[in-house]
Protein backbone atom coordinates (compact mmCIF):
# COMPACT_ATOMS: atom_id res chain seq x y z
CA UNK A 1 0.00 0.00 0.00
CA UNK A 2 2.66 2.20 0.88
CA UNK A 3 4.98 1.66 -2.86
CA UNK A 4 0.96 3.25 -4.52
CA UNK A 5 0.81 5.91 -2.09
CA UNK A 6 4.45 6.77 -3.38
CA UNK A 7 3.28 6.22 -7.10
CA UNK A 8 0.11 8.27 -6.88
CA UNK A 9 2.09 11.08 -5.36
CA UNK A 10 4.72 11.52 -7.56
CA UNK A 11 2.35 10.65 -10.42
CA UNK A 12 -0.14 13.57 -8.48
CA UNK A 13 2.72 16.03 -8.29
CA UNK A 14 4.00 15.93 -11.50
CA UNK A 15 0.96 16.82 -13.32
CA UNK A 16 -0.01 19.76 -10.47
CA UNK A 17 2.51 22.12 -8.80
CA UNK A 18 -0.02 23.01 -5.95
CA UNK A 19 -2.30 19.83 -4.14
CA UNK A 20 -4.57 20.74 -1.74
CA UNK A 21 -4.42 18.32 1.28
CA UNK A 22 -7.88 16.88 1.29
CA UNK A 23 -7.81 16.11 -2.76
CA UNK A 24 -4.26 14.66 -1.87
CA UNK A 25 -5.66 12.54 1.27
CA UNK A 26 -8.78 11.11 -0.50
CA UNK A 27 -6.13 10.39 -3.48
CA UNK A 28 -3.55 8.65 -0.78
CA UNK A 29 -7.07 6.74 1.36
CA UNK A 30 -6.37 8.86 4.28
CA UNK A 31 -7.52 11.67 6.44
CA UNK A 32 -6.18 15.23 5.51
CA UNK A 33 -4.10 15.02 8.81
CA UNK A 34 -3.13 12.05 7.97
CA UNK A 35 -1.99 12.94 4.51
CA UNK A 36 -0.13 15.82 5.69
CA UNK A 37 2.16 13.56 8.47
CA UNK A 38 2.32 11.16 5.64
CA UNK A 39 3.38 14.26 2.85
CA UNK A 40 6.31 15.37 5.97
CA UNK A 41 7.85 12.42 6.28
CA UNK A 42 8.19 11.69 2.48
CA UNK A 43 9.73 14.93 2.34
CA UNK A 44 12.60 14.60 4.84
CA UNK A 45 13.26 10.95 3.70
CA UNK A 46 13.29 11.69 -0.40
CA UNK A 47 14.56 15.13 -0.03
CA UNK A 48 11.83 16.60 -2.36
CA UNK A 49 12.09 19.99 -3.28
CA UNK A 50 8.36 20.63 -1.77
CA UNK A 51 7.02 23.01 1.11
CA UNK A 52 3.46 22.43 2.94
CA UNK A 53 1.36 25.92 2.64
CA UNK A 54 -0.26 25.83 6.59
CA UNK A 55 -2.54 28.79 5.78
CA UNK A 56 -3.73 27.25 2.77
CA UNK A 57 -3.51 23.65 3.65
CA UNK A 58 -1.83 22.34 0.75
CA UNK A 59 1.57 21.31 -0.61
CA UNK A 60 3.68 23.60 -3.39
CA UNK A 61 6.17 21.88 -5.13
CA UNK A 62 8.95 23.26 -6.02
CA UNK A 63 10.46 24.83 -9.08
CA UNK A 64 12.80 22.51 -10.10
CA UNK A 65 10.94 19.88 -12.22
CA UNK A 66 12.19 18.74 -15.69
CA UNK A 67 9.70 19.67 -18.55
CA UNK A 68 8.31 15.92 -20.15
CA UNK A 69 10.53 17.24 -23.12
CA UNK A 70 13.75 17.49 -21.05
CA UNK A 71 13.17 13.86 -19.34
CA UNK A 72 12.32 12.48 -23.12
CA UNK A 73 15.59 13.87 -23.93
CA UNK A 74 17.68 12.96 -21.07
CA UNK A 75 16.05 9.36 -21.37
CA UNK A 76 16.96 9.30 -25.04
CA UNK A 77 20.66 10.29 -24.02
CA UNK A 78 21.19 7.67 -21.91
CA UNK A 79 19.53 5.24 -23.92
CA UNK A 80 22.38 6.16 -27.06
CA UNK A 81 24.88 5.65 -24.23
CA UNK A 82 23.54 2.48 -23.24
CA UNK A 83 23.23 1.29 -26.73
CA UNK A 84 26.41 2.30 -27.94
CA UNK A 85 28.04 0.48 -24.71
CA UNK A 86 25.99 -2.80 -25.57
CA UNK A 87 27.15 -2.73 -29.18
CA UNK A 88 31.24 -2.82 -28.56
CA UNK A 89 30.78 -5.01 -25.61
CA UNK A 90 28.69 -7.56 -28.14
CA UNK A 91 31.75 -6.88 -30.95
CA UNK A 92 34.37 -7.65 -28.11
CA UNK A 93 32.35 -10.84 -27.18
CA UNK A 94 32.05 -12.23 -30.98
CA UNK A 95 35.79 -11.18 -31.36
CA UNK A 96 36.70 -12.68 -28.20
CA UNK A 97 34.69 -16.12 -29.53
CA UNK A 98 36.24 -15.91 -33.22
CA UNK A 99 39.64 -15.91 -31.62
CA UNK A 100 38.93 -18.71 -29.33
CA UNK A 101 37.55 -20.90 -32.01
CA UNK A 102 40.75 -19.79 -34.25
CA UNK A 103 42.99 -20.97 -31.42
CA UNK A 104 41.09 -24.26 -31.10
CA UNK A 105 41.51 -25.27 -34.72
CA UNK A 106 45.30 -24.61 -34.68
CA UNK A 107 45.89 -26.47 -31.63
CA UNK A 108 43.31 -29.38 -33.71
CA UNK A 109 45.49 -28.95 -36.56
CA UNK A 110 48.58 -29.12 -34.37
CA UNK A 111 48.33 -32.68 -32.48
CA UNK A 112 47.07 -33.87 -35.89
Amino acid sequence: MEEARVFVFENYCRIHHKIDLSALGEKLAMDQDQAERWIINLIRNALLDTKIDSEERCVVMGADSHSVYEQVMERTRDLNVWSGTLAINLANMLNETKKEKARKVRAAREEE
